[in-house]
């Protein structure tokens, strides 16, 4: 039976098939005169927006009199591959009441049909089937998938009546505005975090001791005086398999897979432990290359003792609080550690550049009272996307199974 595999309990009979054509209608109208001098694109996670925003840039050509006028309530296919979207994305235009769209991409309206309900199955897995078998072999022309727009309207999807669709939408509606709403609670928790750490690092917010008493005045250092350093060794990716045994911290990973804290170790090394560099714990990891030079302030605190520090990694061994100094290099570094660049692309930032660079340092208590408290700030960031990850995967559940 054409029937999903979860159901309203008060549905029971069989879902329709239709093509696409049978309920949708192409939007041809341009933008003659300019009507419209608002530039759309689709981004795959925030729907039909403005361009000029999207990508910070003017991008848009001065005359879209051949853009597609789109009004509000309207649809577009986008033929361009996207993670989550590998046959592109359908979306219905609600942030506007009309904008231009370029004429590469495919708009109609749709009718006799709950539009709320269509805009959820176009987020489906039976939508991304269905738009597969319409995607012609061969080479991509600039990123757009080849997709006749007569195979496009000729997809075949199967549809309940009116009534349940308006159920299925509300549902899967009350579901994204939780997401909405987590997502929300980490962005504002974010925020929170940038003001925290501009405040505290510029002693906006001081931290009192046992009994109340203000801590002693924070001292002038260098990063050299304060620690010293060391360099790992090789551990590259081809000696990174599933039966060797030494764990290690690659530097990719400082930007890939660790955050300020590495709490877990994910690589291990098969490479002889004589020509390997080991942690001695509580230390903290500089990465020495990267893709821009606002890349190389991406330091995070090692706890363990006996890992394997991968080559292209600076080891910063420090009388100090190692995650203090991991949370004051990420916070107020940045911009020093990036004008120190070799050739300010992509470079070797030697740790000999770091040394005399000026820092103001609390007393050691005062230290650990703030990486205590940014770190259980953190852990309440990771406890709110961990909520939204949980969500987001029991709608990509419930998509999977409430349509045919």
């Amino acid at each position: 039976m054409n029937v999903p595999k979860l159901r309203f309990k008060e549905f029971t009979d069989e879902w329709q098939e239709h093509k696409l054509k049978d309920f949708t209608v192409p939007v041809k109208r341009k933008n003659t005169n300019n009507e419209s001098d608002l530039p759309l694109t689709i981004s795959s996670l925030d729907g039909l927006v403005d361009q000029r925003t999207y990508f910070n840039k003017v991008v848009a050509s001065k005359d879209m009199s051949n853009y597609y006028l789109l009004k509000k309530g309207e649809f577009a296919y986008n033929k361009s591959y996207s993670v989550g979207f590998p046959f592109g994305s359908i979306k219905r235009l609600d942030k506007y009441n009309q904008g231009a769209l370029s004429s590469l991409y495919i708009c109609f309206q749709v009718n006799n049909m709950n539009s709320d309900f269509t805009v959820k199955y176009f987020e489906s897995p039976k939508w991304h089937k269905q738009i597969s078998l319409c995607v012609a072999e061969g080479a991509r022309n600039h990123g757009l998938l080849n997709v006749n727009i007569n195979d496009f309207f000729s997809t075949k999807h199967f549809f309940p009546q009116l009534k349940e669709q308006q159920k299925i939408a509300n549902f899967l509606s009350t579901v994204d505005k939780k997401i909405s709403n987590l997502e929300d609670i980490v962005t504002n928790l974010e925020n929170q975090k940038k003001g925290l750490l501009q405040q505290i690092f510029n002693q906006g917010i001081r931290f009192k001791d046992e009994n109340g008493n203000n801590y002693p005045d924070w001292i002038s250092s260098t990063i050299g005086k304060s620690g010293d350093f060391y360099y790992g060794k090789s551990a590259p990716k081809w000696s990174i398999t599933d039966t060797a045994t030494t764990p290690c911290v690659r530097y990719g990973e400082l930007y890939t897979t660790h955050k300020i804290i590495v709490k877990k170790i994910y690589s291990y090394t098969n490479i002889p432990k004589e020509n390997l560099k080991f942690s001695t714990g509580n230390e903290v990891l500089v990465p020495r290359v990267g893709e821009e030079p606002l890349d190389f302030c991406k330091c995070c605190y090692l706890p363990f003792k006996d890992v394997a520090i991968g080559e292209m990694i600076s080891v910063y061994n420090t009388r100090n609080n190692p995650l203090f100094i991991s949370y004051m290099f990420n916070a107020t570094m940045k911009y020093k550690f990036a004008r120190l660049v070799e050739g300010g692309n992509v470079s070797n930032l030697y740790y000999s550049y770091l040394k005399n660079i000026k820092i103001e340092l609390p007393c050691l208590e005062e230290q650990t009272k703030i990486a205590d408290f940014l770190s259980a700030f953190d852990r309440k960031i990771d406890n709110q996307k961990a909520q939204l990850e949980h969500w987001k995967q029991i709608k990509k559940g419930l998509l999977q199974q409430m349509f045919v």
